[in-house]
């Protein structure tokens, strides 16, 4: 028990760490006014969040491995704090943070027939798209036979709340344009939750999170 509680106390201390990095993360964002002093990078400030992030994961295994199963227990009288939360929450700010901070990196929003299209999910895993007037990205449906265009049933797509239909990718012009149709589990760009059918322009970079699947945008020249 007296390990739990030292646990359950470095975990809160941790959470409450995040959340002000977050905070910070999002006055430097947000705040057009003169702050005093230096402000620090948002990279940065990001890394701090991944690293806090990291930590709550860690204790987090930490307390699985000595055979405890997840518990709660009382910090004060108003307070009753779960680890497995403090973890939960740390990867969501994590994830935030790296949203945040892909918004401020996005290139060109021109788009030709001398593109291609790039969804990279994860360094080693990328999808080369050949782009067409509207195409739906989803998952395909083995009872319907069912098949979106761009489907991300491989990559988890079911488990990570992904609609059959969830959203479309559209030219418009020199331009590429995603909307959500809809979706259960919504549609984000750099961190942006989109209204449905409302289009949005993408640019070269852009962070796209579909439920919770996300992937990198990048225009390709052939």
């Amino acid at each position: 028990m007296a390990f739990l509680y030292r646990m359950l106390l470095i975990g809160r201390h941790v959470i409450l760490s995040i959340r002000a990095r977050w905070s910070n993360l999002m006055v430097f964002m947000n705040d057009d006014s003169n702050i005093p002093g230096p402000v620090r990078p948002v990279d940065d400030a990001t890394r701090d969040v991944r690293e806090h992030a990291a930590e709550a994961l860690r204790m987090l295994h930490e307390n699985q491995d000595d055979g405890n199963t997840t518990r709660t227990h009382a910090v004060d009288s108003q307070t009753t704090y779960d680890i497995k939360q403090a973890a939960k929450e740390a990867m969501e700010m994590a994830a935030k943070a790296q949203e945040v901070a892909a918004g401020q990196q996005t290139g060109t929003d021109q788009f030709s027939d001398e593109n291609l299209l790039n969804l990279i999910l994860a360094e080693d895993e990328m999808i080369v798209v050949e782009p067409s007037p509207e195409m739906v990205i989803g998952r395909s449906d083995s009872g319907t036979n069912y098949k979106p265009e761009i489907d991300l049933t491989q990559y988890g797509a079911y488990r990570l709340g992904l609609s059959r239909s969830h959203a479309i990718l559209r030219r418009n012009g020199q331009h590429l344009e995603l909307i959500d149709l809809g979706s259960r589990n919504g549609t984000h760009l750099n961190g942006r939750k989109l209204a449905a059918q409302s289009p949005q322009r993408l640019h070269d970079g852009d962070l796209v999170r579909l439920g919770n699947l996300a992937f990198r945008i990048k225009f390709q020249s052939r």
